[in-house]
């Protein structure tokens, strides 16, 4: 099984897309949604159980696996529907059908892999874990990479940070660090996430898919740094055969 190259989005391309369906040449979709304050509170730990569950198969009405995210490298495959959920790890990966993946954030960046043979995972990327090289051993779960999409991240505008720390994302991300600073609106040295995840693409040779502003000033979602928001969006991820969603 490969993977199109091309997309078909059920919004436009602009900062203002929430979902994103890429196509796969068996006649199979990968289908990633992100979810806003209006669709309520992801916390995979906060929320109870119940109340979380039902919040998601309002949101996709499938199985969900959403890890017990810990800003590391951890990965789980998922090889029937919901396998997994809650366990601790922040990749997870499935080459199966109607199993929903879900990241859950509140400024990190919810990275969606699909490769080249069909297989998808998300990834939960703080700072810390794009430090420790978590896009690349992500990458190492799905084959051949055939598309990235960024869901709803902190931007350069609202992420200040500290050189030390930013020469230590790059490294995770073997990029240069003047690749991934950015300027805050009040002038200061920031951290561009959207960046790292661009040049982790472009050094794979494939592009990214951006849906969702900046959680800190743009995206009607929550932001922990900005707002100190106790709440979590999410990003959900799964794969359909033959179209259907």
């Amino acid at each position: 099984m490969t993977t199109t190259t091309s997309t078909s989005r059920r919004s436009s391309s602009s900062d203002d897309a929430r979902s994103l369906t890429v196509s796969l040449r068996d006649g199979g979709e990968v289908h990633v949604r992100c979810s806003t304050r209006d669709d309520g509170d992801f916390h995979r730990l906060d929320v109870p159980f119940g109340e979380l569950e039902a919040r998601r198969r309002a949101f996709v009405d499938l199985p969900w696996t959403m890890l017990d995210e810990h800003h590391g490298v951890g990965v789980r495959r998922v090889t029937e529907p919901g396998e997994h959920d809650g366990a601790p790890g922040d990749v997870a990966v499935t080459a199966i059908d109607d199993a929903v993946l879900g990241c859950w954030v509140g400024d990190c960046a919810p990275v969606v892999l699909v490769g080249g043979d069909g297989d998808v995972a998300v990834v939960h990327a703080g700072w810390r874990g794009l430090a420790a090289g978590v896009l690349d051993v992500a990458a190492g779960t799905v084959g051949a990479l055939a598309h990235v999409a960024l869901g709803p991240v902190i931007g350069p505008c609202c992420y200040e940070f500290g050189r030390g720390d930013l020469e230590r994302v790059a490294a995770g991300g073997r990029l240069r660090p003047d690749e991934i600073a950015g300027r805050t609106t009040a002038g200061g040295l920031a951290l561009d996430v959207g960046s790292v995840v661009v040049g982790f693409a472009t050094r794979l040779g494939t592009t990214v898919t951006r849906l969702g502003g900046c959680t800190g000033c743009a995206y009607p979602g929550f932001s922990h740094r900005v707002r100190r928001d106790p709440q979590r969006h999410v990003v959900a991820v799964w794969r359909t055969t033959g179209g259907r969603s």
